[in-house]
């Protein structure tokens, strides 16, 4: 009958490396968490005055259609909860925190809205800031086209 003793004294001999880590871990998310809020805040700061507009105007610059800029600006602050202005060169992944399906969701979201589809292989190079959503998109040919 040795062996409940064995296991209170084992798990007693436990209990102080395992407090330790769990207090460890938690504060490692803490810093994460401070860390997110103090960039998210930031970058609300360093962005002020920076609309939906502007995005526009500054890609419309550089060849852009103003009205999918519009449209996937509103997108990803309405739909993908980015709640600071958006820059063209946000990274989808780091900056917004679009993962792979998200992407997929907001690329088949603003094709159906924009009325257009989707052709695999379209471009070839990877989507990895928001300028390369909005030219994926924009390549991408209307609807009635494709029926023509």
């Amino acid at each position: 009958m040795s062996t409940p003793l064995f296991v209170q004294h084992w798990l007693s001999d436990l209990a102080l490396p395992l407090l330790f880590i769990g207090v460890g871990i938690l504060i490692g998310f803490t810093v994460l968490y401070i860390s997110a809020r103090s960039r998210r805040s930031s970058l609300v700061r360093d962005r002020s005055g920076r609309t939906e507009e502007t995005f526009a105007e500054y890609l419309a610059e550089y060849g852009y259609d103003p009205e999918l800029a519009r449209a996937t600006y509103r997108h990803l602050q309405g739909h993908q909860n980015v709640a600071f202005p958006i820059d063209p060169f946000d990274d989808l992944d780091c900056d917004l925190g679009l993962d792979s399906e998200d992407l997929r969701e907001t690329i088949r979201a603003l094709l159906a809205e924009t009325g257009r589809s989707y052709l695999p292989g379209l471009l070839d190079s990877p989507l990895v800031t928001v300028a390369d959503l909005v030219r994926t998109v924009q390549a991408s040919p209307r609807r009635e086209e494709m029926v023509a």
